[in-house]
């Protein structure tokens, strides 16, 4: 089985997925730190020196390669969701991890990942623009203000 993380940037996908994985014995990969390393480049380097676009079409060659890989937790980016067509690479559990909104941006505060989306929006902007896609790619959506009642939730989703 594969399972996808989604959420906003700060829900917690990458320390969730992390711990999750240890718990089932499945293996992690963090989606953007993956792109990082084929690009050598950071994130915000790759929006900054080829835009927002050129960045997508890297998240769907990803999900490509990621098809046949079996007992794996991939966190996503926060945007992977943009694309409706992602929905059909994603072939596994899609969990939608909420986080209340204020409790985002205490996250994101104390976090020293640049965000490259929220140089130029708020996160409410950003989680009006995207909640509808969340709902839509979603299987299951687990509150992840608990980290620990948040995985015995999704342990509990794929007994």
């Amino acid at each position: 089985m594969k399972i996808y993380l989604i959420g906003m940037p700060g829900c917690g996908k990458s320390t969730l997925g992390k711990k999750l994985a240890e718990k089932i014995n499945y293996k992690f990969i963090d989606m953007d730190n993956y792109i990082e390393m084929k690009a050598g480049m950071f994130i915000d380097e790759i929006f900054e020196a080829y835009g927002e676009k050129f960045f997508r079409e890297l998240e769907t060659n990803t999900l490509k390669e990621f098809m046949d890989l079996d007992n794996v937790i991939i966190s996503t980016g926060g945007g992977i969701i943009k694309n409706k067509e992602h929905k059909n690479l994603m072939n596994g559990l899609c969990v939608f991890l909420n986080v209340d909104l204020k409790e985002l941006e205490k996250r994101l505060a104390l976090s020293d990942t640049v965000r490259p989306l929220l140089q130029t929006k708020t996160v409410y902007t950003l989680y009006e623009e995207r909640k509808d896609l969340y709902d839509f790619f979603a299987d299951i959506k687990v509150d992840n203000s608990n980290i620990d009642e948040a995985i015995n939730k999704i342990c509990e989703e794929i007994k």
